[in-house]
């Protein structure tokens, strides 16, 4: 994708000045017993590192991967989605992978110098498909922001594991070819923009949205995005869909720019388990 370039250049501008501080996890607001942090694997050469939420019930239905933006690190992301509650309410293993340097390749081949994150991805998923047997593999889905949300619709096109995207802060553009090859399941994707985002513009979203649904659902002719009323969304959250497509949805958030949006995992999480309990997956 050529926007999270940009996007990776205006965060490194901002967040990264402040580098020294979100790599601290004195500030979480995470409740430590239930996290298991600094998990790892070795994916292609490149020993990667993770943080697993596992619902303390011990029943488990759904897998979120979790993807921070660039500049930021896995413990903004556990602070930003506050997905504790809704973890244990749900069932949802959250697990929180670490970018190198901070980011992650949502657009060149995997080279000496580049990671295979989509490869990275679907061995964490495989890892904890061992742990937790149970898991339906329809119910895999990746939650991303900014950078983060580039590589969620790369693993739309491209990974062996995940069934289902949720993007805050980026759109579709499908370069990749691997997403113009049919697959045998739909994709759902639940995108997220806040109306005062600066850094990625509604704007480019919106358009963006047919596109995503013809290349990566069963979805044609798509149309004109129409609201839609979404039980439990606030007041300030104005979602959209495609007439006769359940499979992609955009919500709006007012006043809000580019950040990970409150509720967002949350809404991602019920839109993509509600197209999976439908049959999509």
């Amino acid at each position: 994708m050529k926007c999270p370039r940009i996007i990776i250049a205006l965060c490194f501008l901002t967040a990264c000045d402040d580098e020294s501080k979100s790599t601290t996890s004195g500030s979480a607001t995470y409740t430590d017993g239930a996290w298991t942090h600094g998990r790892q694997l070795t994916v292609d050469g490149r020993t990667r590192s993770y943080s697993i939420y596992v619902p303390t019930t011990g029943e488990t239905s759904v897998l979120m991967v979790a993807l921070h933006g660039s500049g930021e690190t896995v413990d903004s992301m556990i602070t930003g989605i506050a997905a504790e509650s809704v973890a244990e309410e749900n069932g949802i293993i959250v697990a929180v992978p670490a970018g190198i340097d901070q980011g992650w390749n949502d657009e060149e081949p995997p080279s000496e110098w580049l990671a295979d994150d989509v490869g990275f991805i679907d061995a964490l998923v495989s890892e904890i498909k061992t742990d937790h047997a149970s898991l339906p593999h329809d119910r895999v889905f990746a939650h991303g922001f900014s950078n983060g949300g580039g590589l969620a619709v790369r693993l739309a096109c491209e990974s062996e594991q995940i069934r289902g995207v949720g993007v805050v802060g980026n759109y579709y553009v499908g370069i990749f070819e691997a997403c113009s090859e049919a697959r045998d399941f739909s994709m759902p994707g639940w995108f997220g923009a806040g109306l005062e985002d600066e850094v990625v513009p509604v704007e480019s979203i919106r358009s963006a949205m047919s596109s995503y649904a013809e290349d990566l659902t069963t979805c044609s002719d798509t149309g004109t995005l129409q609201t839609i009323e979404v039980e439990g969304a606030s007041d300030d959250v104005v979602c959209k869909q495609f007439p006769g497509c359940d499979d992609v949805r955009l919500c709006e958030y007012a006043d809000r720019g580019h950040e990970v949006l409150p509720g967002s995992f949350e809404a991602a999480w019920s839109f993509l388990s509600s197209r999976s309990d439908s049959g999509t997956g």
